[in-house]
């Protein structure tokens, strides 16, 4: 099922107490369900209906059977042809058995009800629309959200399932469709029509639903791995060829889910067109969808991949319990992303990964009330974007953590040993663990059932050039952002771009609080990026864009705008990478004036190649409103015309004023933006002025090596002539400076960035002996540095 409101509803408690039992299940088998169902009063908006059930029991003892049915009235009950009391109060059903109950007893029932079904108030249940009729499987604000008591009895819950079979009587002028196959229509002696169909595959109630109106076949076969699967579409006469339009990419998603999950289980694929303008319902071989989605396009192809993709994700497996709807929501919403991948490729594969991503970090708290774990959900927000979009998002986190065959192989396989079955997420999580070999105990304990995302940054980097390699270091820190604790092993990649823009990628495990990562390289990496191809669901979102001719950008992803006033050469490109960091920047260590407070929610990281080559200016706009979902609504106290803009080149440096200007327009709206007037690699942050203000927030800045003392300036790296000899050397070394009279700091680190040594040194082109017989052996990095130059080389200690 797919929600397609833009307000996801406040959902309350149903005023009655009703709660489907589960263990319900445990004591009563229904093994057949059979539902006569007579829809011809549009005028009343009645039916009249008669269910039979196969029902045996599984333990000793019972004496009453317990039915859901709500908002109809019962006339009387069989019990293998007997009457048999009953009471109906609410939404439940009491039968009493006319004999003791006993294990593997079985009895056939017959219920016969009529009256006007329940629509849900927000979304579900029965619908009478002109002159449509049918059933939505779930409601948003009913408690417990299955339905299919709102027109058959039934035990409501995710776990009982059985075969079906409908007998359909509707008017001449329409047609009954109901799951499963259509075995024939019958012309009754009062005009009216019965249309029958049987459905062999057991599925719960909330996923039988029939529908009624002047529908006529779009028919069309489905080739797959079993040879060819029927697909049905009832839709009006007048929108056949829209079906066509809209569902052109049908066997692409087939195949996909086929390819992915294995083998489709159903005897068909069935879509019926419905005049709901909120979604679609992933009833098993009879998905309900919007007319309105159907306009001959291909605009709401992803929302047709969803439901498909129920058959596998909810439909052949079901969750055991709603807290645990991400098992079919969430599988089905990242099969929109595959159907993408398949259909378009990797390019459209990834735009479609960063835009659900983006969607996740700056939408889900706000929608669901609160930043929530995927299991268990409460039932206020079944149906909210955690279970859906972060359900996705998590998905593909798990696919980057098991790679692509373990993944695929891994869930195929756990598909078809529950067929038919329901499942909960510690059953998906024990499988899989067992299957491919690798515990996935840390990553449900941090993705599936705590709240909030990982955070990794690039604090600074070193790169020393050694003959045509250059020795790369990139020191890595870990934060948590809104998470109960730190994430475990997690596989991140780290790119790094050569001047064609190429990106170069580097895997790690990130355990643990910071790490660093080397490598050597046969180029100048002039961007290092974490995560670039969105495989991890971090509080990270960002745009790379190629800066090829003047104009206006709006970067969605990384929230800044881009404005291009000039190009040096015209005949050159550049690029520019904008991260948007959805977690507060590091406080100052020193504050200018003691009165600025930083954002307490976000800050950006700006990277690129050639930008020199550009004119232009960055915004970045502010927004405390609604219409950015309050992003900045607590840090924006007072005036706005005390907002700045701060900057600093990484993590090893203090906030400074950057080169900034504020468009306040309203000063007390809450919104609108800086611009930085020149486009510059390096961190920014908003800050707004307090004075008598204590901010509140800490730096999350862990004690080890997350940081090298101060990062590399590649310019002036480049620059620096100097000789250092010899190398290895006994403690005692020379250096020489080729461009002239230097002076400086001079200065020592062990690899693990701690500085060991440091002076103030004046160099000429003469020799200048150092003596560091202090120091034990080993690698060093020596640095030379002043406000002009800065050299950084590799020296050995060899006593």
């Amino acid at each position: 099922m797919r929600n397609l409101w833009t307000v996801i509803f406040l959902l309350s408690i149903a005023n009655s107490l009703y709660s489907a039992d589960i263990k319900r299940s445990d004591s009563i088998d229904i093994k057949q369900t059979i539902v006569y169902f007579d829809i011809t009063d549009f005028n009343a908006k009645n039916i009249t209906a008669h269910a039979n059930l196969l029902i045996e029991s599984k333990i000793n003892g019972q004496n009453q059977v317990l039915f859901d049915l709500e908002g109809l009235q019962v006339d009387s009950v069989l019990w293998n042809g007997n009457q048999a009391i009953f009471t109906h109060t609410g939404a439940l059903l009491t039968v009493n058995t006319p004999t003791t109950f006993n294990q593997t007893d079985t009895a056939v029932l017959d219920l016969y009800y009529r009256g006007q079904p329940l629509q849900d108030p927000t979304w579900g249940g029965f619908y009478f629309v002109g002159n449509y009729g049918f059933q939505m499987g779930v409601g948003f604000q009913a408690q417990p959200h299955s339905v299919g008591r709102y027109w058959h009895p039934c035990f409501d819950n995710f776990v009982e399932r059985s075969p079906y079979e409908f007998f359909i009587t509707t008017t001449s002028a329409h047609m009954g469709v109901a799951n499963g196959i259509f075995k024939d229509s019958t012309l009754l002696s009062n005009g009216n029509i019965r249309w029958h169909y049987n459905l062999e595959e057991a599925i719960p109630s909330y996923l039988a639903a029939i529908a009624v109106s002047d529908y006529t076949w779009v028919k069309k076969s489905l080739s797959g791995k079993s040879g060819i699967t029927p697909a049905w579409i009832a839709a009006p006469p007048v929108d056949t060829n829209k079906v066509n339009g809209s569902f052109a990419n049908l066997q692409s998603s087939f195949s996909m889910l086929e390819n992915n999950f294995g083998t489709h289980s159903f005897s068909k694929v069935g879509y019926t067109l419905v005049p709901f303008s909120a979604g679609a319902m992933e009833h098993a071989t009879n998905i309900h969808i919007g007319s309105a989605f159907i306009d001959g396009s291909l605009n709401y192809e992803t929302l047709i991949a969803h439901e498909l993709a129920h058959h596998w994700w909810g439909d052949l497996v079901t969750c055991q319990t709603a807290g645990d709807m991400w098992l079919n929501e969430g599988w089905a919403s990242y099969a929109e992303h595959l159907h993408m991948e398949y259909t378009y490729g990797q390019e459209a594969f990834r735009d479609a990964l960063a835009a659900d991503h983006y969607a996740v970090l700056s939408q889900a708290h706000y929608r669901d009330d609160g930043y929530k774990a995927l299991s268990p959900m409460d039932s206020l927000h079944t149906y909210g974007p955690t279970v859906y979009n972060k359900g996705a998002d998590v998905i593909q986190s798990l696919r980057s953590y098991l790679g692509d065959s373990l993944f695929f192989a891994g869930t195929t396989a756990f598909l078809n040993a529950n067929k038919f079955k329901d499942i909960n997420s510690a059953d998906l999580r024990d499988y899989l663990s067992t299957t491919s070999g690798k515990s996935l105990m840390d990553f449900f304990d941090d993705w599936v059932f705590q709240p909030g995302f990982p955070h990794f940054s690039i604090d600074s980097t070193q790169v020393i050039p050694i003959g045509n390699q250059f020795e790369t270091t990139v020191y890595l820190r870990h934060r948590k952002h809104q998470a109960n604790h730190y994430y475990k092993d997690v596989p991140i990649e780290i790119a790094f771009y050569d001047d064609m823009f190429m990106k170069h990628i580097y895997q790690l495990t990130f355990s643990g609080r910071c790490m660093s990562l080397k490598v050597n390289l046969p180029f100048n990496p002039l961007i290092i990026a974490i995560d670039p191809n969105e495989k991890i669901a971090d509080a990270t979102t960002a745009d790379d864009f190629v800066i090829n001719k003047v104009g206006f950008t709006n970067l969605a992803h990384s929230k800044t705008k881009l404005f291009i006033q000039q190009l040096n050469n015209t005949n050159d490109s550049s690029l520019i990478r904008i991260e948007h960091n959805w977690i507060p920047p590091d406080r100052f260590s020193v504050n200018p004036m003691n009165d600025y407070v930083l954002n307490n929610q976000r800050y950006w990281r700006v990277s690129g190649i050639n930008l020199q080559n550009a004119s232009g200016y960055i915004e970045f706009p502010y927004d405390g409103t609604s219409s950015d979902y309050f992003i900045d609504s607590s840090w924006i106290i007072g005036s706005e015309l005390n907002i700045r803009l701060f900057y600093r080149k990484d993590a090893s440096q203090n906030w400074s004023f950057a080169d900034d200007s504020l468009r306040a327009y309203n000063p007390t709206d809450k919104k609108g933006n800086v611009l930085l007037k020149k486009i510059e690699a390096g961190e920014y942050c908003f800050g707004i002025r307090r004075p008598g203000y204590t901010d509140p927030l800490t730096s999350d800045i862990p004690l080890g090596p997350c940081n090298a003392v101060t990062a590399i300036d590649q310019q002036l790296l480049l620059e620096g002539k100097f000789t250092v000899y010899p190398n290895p050397n006994n403690g005692t070394i020379s250096i020489t400076s080729a461009s002239g009279k230097f002076t400086g700091q001079l200065m020592l680190f062990d690899l693990q960035g701690k500085k060991v040594f440091e002076r103030l040194i004046t160099i000429d082109q003469t020799e200048n002996n150092v003596d560091i017989q202090h120091l034990p052996n080993g690698m060093y990095v020596l640095k030379l540095s002043n406000s002009k130059s800065l050299f950084v080389q590799k020296v050995q200690i060899m006593k």
